[in-house]
């Protein structure tokens, strides 16, 4: 059996790959209030039958963290991680960047899970802790663009303003008219319409410049909630860079 991880900003996700290659996405924790170990035993990883015989990991978070899962990896499952990290090309995806090893791999798997088995041209969205936007024609990643995710958004507005306070989606959401009543759906509302505004632009922009018509690919915990602004029709993928993990590892 193999194992995947996605160390993110704020989230850890998990994946297993069986001996049949039966694929099985685990779900994700929050890291926030989850202590170094807790996450396995939350996503149900410390009462596994069948033997561990690979760990895989992609890793956005610091060294230090790194060293702390990776740990803990190696006393539960007697093997050590195998880090998976940006190449140049794989499963015949070309990277688009001047320097292949700065986009960021939490990025480059999506790009494969989105793009490695399909000759159309890709757009993927993935709107967490940053919104990073890229773009695939003829297996060829163009390049991307990152700005701040929401919850970004929204902090930086408390944090400079002396009388905004940081709001958060709540977990019933206000119903949004075109303009807000009050600070709280001013806030929400407006950055959420500069999220889609921003990916209806960019698309069509890139629609226009290259003349193809491309298929969407939506990811990240917050990309819902703008998703209903969105002009063009979005597959959600919630696991979409464990996915792109397998298929670099059944690419070796």
């Amino acid at each position: 059996m193999k194992i995947f991880f996605e160390f993110g900003n704020t989230r850890i996700k998990a994946a297993l790959l069986d001996s049949l290659n039966n694929y099985d996405f685990l779900g994700a924790v929050d890291k926030q209030h989850v202590s170094t170990g807790e996450f396995i035993q939350l996503l149900g990883l410390d009462d596994i039958e069948e033997q561990v015989t690979h760990v895989y990991f992609c890793s956005v978070t610091s060294a230090a963290d790194n060293a702390d899962l990776i740990e803990s990896i190696k006393e539960l499952f007697k093997c050590y991680p195998t880090e998976l990290r940006s190449e140049s090309k794989c499963c015949s995806v070309e990277s688009g960047y001047d320097h292949f090893e700065q986009l960021g791999v939490d990025r480059w798997m999506s790009i494969i899970g989105a793009s490695a088995g399909s000759s159309k041209p890709v757009i993927v969205v993935s709107l967490g802790t940053a919104m990073t936007i890229d773009a695939v024609v003829d297996k060829k990643h163009l390049g991307g663009f990152i700005v701040p995710g929401l919850s970004l958004m929204r902090r930086s507005l408390a944090f400079n303003t002396a009388q905004l306070g940081e709001y958060h989606l709540p977990s019933q959401q206000n119903e949004f008219k075109l303009l807000a009543t009050n600070t709280e759906n001013a806030i929400l509302g407006g950055t959420l319409y500069m999220a889609a505004s921003y990916i209806n632009s960019l698309i069509r922009d890139l629609e226009n410049e290259t003349g193809r018509k491309f298929d969407c690919v939506g990811t990240g915990g917050d990309f819902s909630v703008v998703e209903p602004l969105l002009d063009k029709s979005f597959l959600y993928i919630e696991d979409l860079t464990l996915k792109g993990m397998v298929k670099v590892v059944e690419s070796f």
